[in-house]
């Protein structure tokens, strides 16, 4: 083959992967079909989860009827054996080593398996979608889908979906220097028609344990305005602005949630007190990084999935305009 015919070869087949990349309708259907696996399919299996240098393997139970609604239980395979147990209308935090259950009200959406937009066509300009050869994940047939941004302003993700179920089988996270700091993969999962009620029990009983029932947060209050940041990167928009007053305590913390879409950036905002022991600079903690900045009056903290340059922009740029408040 000349050189002429072998650039064409190549010239022709990146072009063909491009288009079936950008295909949205492809994408779509396959996080649609992840999306409603995660919540409608009774499953047990073995999950392993590392963030940074810590490994932890997970036992998870999920069911779905029509009697209960949606329910989990996660048990930690260390020598403590920690339980966490979703259901329609609480969680039970259950911690042996300290002969303690945590009780919190109302639904809190677990975080495994982890979840993604379905809609990527605003997402479009930051993000490349790259639906890539099929691979075996926990012995199944997984269709292997790269989410992988245009800039450093964000991570890469690469999903690996259950050819017939559509649960998320594996998912890895990458920082902007390509570095694996996520991964989430199951290494044994059964489907099955029926869970029996007793695999979603707790493993102590009540005598044994001291119950703690979490208190109710104050209700956020819709912010009173003012607070804004002045430069975001591209893609970024502001979704939730909330002021609410911190528990047990007369100061109020102002909360601003900015979204692509995919990647989030929550920035806390709270007046400095005599005894404030603030985090001013940065920290890491596998794929979630923080950046503290205090100022005269305030402490303004910018966290999230996302590079530390993302952080720093936001943060840096967070303003307060007093014409903007009533």
């Amino acid at each position: 083959m000349s050189l002429l015919r072998h650039a064409l070869a190549i010239s022709l087949l990146l072009s063909s992967t491009w288009c079936y990349a950008t295909n949205t309708s492809d994408v779509e259907r396959w996080l649609q079909l992840m999306h409603s696996a995660s919540h409608t399919l009774n499953y047990n299996g073995t999950f392993v989860y590392q963030q940074g240098k810590q490994l932890t393997a997970m036992r998870i139970v999920h069911a779905v009827d029509e009697e209960n609604g949606e329910r989990a239980r996660l048990v930690s395979q260390d020598a403590i054996g920690r339980e966490v147990i979703h259901s329609r209308d609480r969680v039970l935090c259950i911690l042996p080593d300290v002969r303690s259950v945590m009780v919190e009200k109302g639904r809190q959406e677990s975080e495994f398996p982890p979840e993604f937009p379905v809609d990527v066509e605003d997402l479009m300009d930051t993000y490349i979608f790259v639906l890539e050869k099929q691979e075996k994940v926990a012995g199944r047939i997984a269709q292997k889908l790269v989410i992988r941004p245009k800039d450093n302003f964000r991570y890469e993700n690469r999903l690996w979906i259950d050819a017939k179920t559509g649960l998320l089988l594996q998912k890895k996270m990458y920082d902007e220097r390509k570095r694996l700091i996520e991964h989430f993969m199951f290494t044994e999962l059964q489907f099955v028609d029926q869970i029996d009620d007793a695999e979603l029990e707790p493993s102590i009983t009540s005598k044994d344990y001291k119950w703690i029932e979490t208190e109710d947060a104050p209700y956020p209050e819709e912010s009173k305005g003012g607070w804004t940041v002045l430069n975001l990167p591209a893609g970024f928009y502001e979704d939730v602005a909330r002021h609410h007053r911190l528990p047990n305590s007369k100061s109020y913390i102002d909360h601003l949630v900015y979204t692509d879409g995919l990647s989030t950036v929550s920035v806390f905002i709270e007046p400095l007190t005599v005894k404030s022991k603030k985090l001013n600079g940065v920290s890491r903690l596998g794929a979630v990084n923080a950046y503290g900045r205090v100022t005269e009056r305030f402490h303004i903290l910018a966290v999230g999935e996302v590079p530390q340059a993302t952080l720093k922009m936001i943060n840096n740029s967070v303003y307060y305009d007093e014409s903007d408040t009533p």
